[in-house]
């Protein structure tokens, strides 16, 4: 313990605020953590005072810290190994997504012959249940345009599949095509969810899922519990309930997953309900100027702003979308065309947008993961691999014409085509469009800022941030934002990303330039 002490070095520099919500006593808090106030810092020292407790030397049970996604855990996990050194993390305890503690919990229901897969006894005649968890589909084929989706549910303590019919066409892989992948054990993420949640609702599968939590963990900490679903807090009040002793971390302002079902506002409930006290974190260590640091407390007072717009050199530029981002000019290259939605020629797209933002910004394209997945590419070294001829379709693409689009698109088809042996479709404004897109990039003197949306700068901090905002998020925020309306609270993270200042930036073709920040002389009423 006194080694792992003295190489963390961090706990001297910690304010009395951040030391107490660390080292208190109190089972189960919820520490409130503003931008920069050091939250992953505290999640850190807070595993690491559980993990090395003098009391609990010989419980075989894990501190485990859970987050929603893999970027979040391996910043974490790097800080607790840093502060704590590689002995905090030797088994069983670990930082994980949520996503992992999902599949232990199903894995074990479906051991425990609670909940029965199909064809279970054919596919694991030892009992030992292995599911192949997929994060989507499109690993194990392509998305098409089609309404066929499909619901999971459980009769009796079988699983089923219906297949349905969706309002709207989407990218999706057809129901049709998954029916036999269920059956050889192969699922997603979200089936395990949906497959949990059917569970819970079962008397003797919640018990079991509250057993094997309270058996499995001592410690529980959960990172961005705002971005939380109701399956979410269920399994964490089971936790609870199994006494666990559980450290909830957030900050309202930033919960920004309401698409993928997040619940901000049954927080506040979970806590009431189980008497959960707060320690809010309000210094914070990211605001280099009186500027920043007022625009930040007029954020979250509601007091409505303007942006400047002064010109500057910028070290990021975020937007709400990625679209907004190529709009902005050659200065600035995204890190993503748009959302990923599973199709070949994308991929192979991001493929190349990735050996370009490799080289330029050192930063790996956004969804170059679910690329890799699409095209069915196992080896992620392959993009290292394929740098030489990624590099001659980068060379063909910078004459800066429409035939040299094309060509660029035939070459990088021939290019993906020695490592995938997935089809793609001849050359289409569709599939040649993403190139183009590039295209502008390379023909830009200079060398340009990453573009990242509001999801993705979540956690990261600049000097100078450009903010793209469009005519309705730029009224919402001259008119005073509020933390329960979702588009006002990515309006909030996009802004408070910077150290020393955040400025307005434009498309190509800026409108009238307004100099200096200033308050609105009504924040209700006012607009830009």
């Amino acid at each position: 313990m006194t080694g792992a002490l003295a190489h963390a070095g961090a706990i001297d520099t910690l304010t009395a605020q951040q030391r107490h919500a660390a080292a208190t006593s109190v089972k189960n808090i919820f520490i409130e953590a503003g931008p920069g106030t050091g939250k992953t810092t505290v999640s850190a020292q807070r595993f690491g005072v559980h993990r090395f407790a003098a009391e609990h030397r010989h419980d075989p049970r894990a501190v485990v810290a859970v987050s929603f996604t893999r970027a979040a855990t391996y910043n974490l996990r790097r800080r607790v190994q840093r502060l704590w050194g590689t002995e905090a993390l030797a088994w069983p305890h670990r930082i994980v997504t949520l996503d992992t503690i999902m599949s232990d919990l199903l894995h074990d229901l479906l051991r425990e012959g609670l909940v029965e897969w199909p064809d279970a006894k054919t596919l694991w005649p030892d009992g030992n249940v292995t599911l192949d968890i997929r994060d989507s589909w499109a690993s194990c084929g392509g998305t098409v345009s089609t309404r066929s989706i499909y619901e999971l549910s459980l009769r009796g303590r079988a699983l089923h599949m219906t297949g349905l019919f969706a309002e709207k066409h989407a990218y999706r892989v057809p129901a049709v095509n998954i029916v036999p992948l269920m059956k050889q054990g192969i699922c997603t993420h979200d089936d395990v969810r949906s497959i949990l949640e059917h569970a819970l609702a079962l008397p003797d599968c919640a018990a079991r899922i509250q057993m094997r939590l309270g058996q499995q963990l001592r410690a529980l900490v959960v990172d961005e519990v705002f971005d939380a679903n109701e399956l979410d807090i269920a399994i964490i009040e089971a936790a609870i309930a199994a006494g666990v002793t559980v450290t909830l971390v957030g900050d309202p302002w930033q919960a920004l997953y309401l698409f993928r079902g997040a619940k901000p506002d049954v927080v506040p409930e979970l806590l009431a309900r189980n008497s959960v006290p707060t320690l809010p974190l309000t210094q914070s260590f990211r605001w280099q100027t009186e500027e920043q640091a007022e625009l930040a407390n007029d954020l979250r007072s509601g007091t409505g702003v303007i942006l400047p717009t002064d010109p500057a050199d910028l070290d990021v530029a975020i937007a709400l979308w990625w679209k907004d981002l190529w709009a902005i000019g050659g200065g600035v290259l995204p890190l993503a065309y748009h959302s990923f939605k599973g199709g070949y020629e994308e991929a192979a797209a991001t493929i190349l947008l990735n050996h370009v933002t490799r080289n330029v910004l050192d930063l790996n394209a956004t969804y170059l993961g679910d690329a890799l997945t699409a095209l069915n590419i196992q080896d992620t070294d392959v993009p290292r691999q394929l740098e030489p001829d990624l590099q001659g379709v980068i060379e063909t693409l910078k004459p800066g014409t429409a035939a040299a689009v094309k060509s660029a698109y035939l070459e990088l088809v021939a290019v993906i085509g020695t490592v995938s042996a997935r089809t793609l479709r001849r050359p289409h404004a569709a599939h040649t469009g993403r190139l183009a897109a590039l295209q502008s990039r390379m023909t830009h003197p200079g060398r340009p800022v990453p573009g990242l949306t509001t999801h993705q700068a979540k956690g990261g901090e600049w000097d100078i941030v450009g903010v793209s905002l469009r005519d309705n998020e730029r009224k919402a925020l001259g008119a005073g934002l509020t933390v329960t309306e979702d588009l006002h609270r990515k309006i909030y993270v996009a802004t408070t990303r910077a150290r020393y200042r955040t400025i307005e930036v434009f498309p190509a073709t800026p409108p009238p330039k307004k100099r200096g920040a200033r308050k609105t002389t009504n924040p209700k009423s006012a607009t830009p």
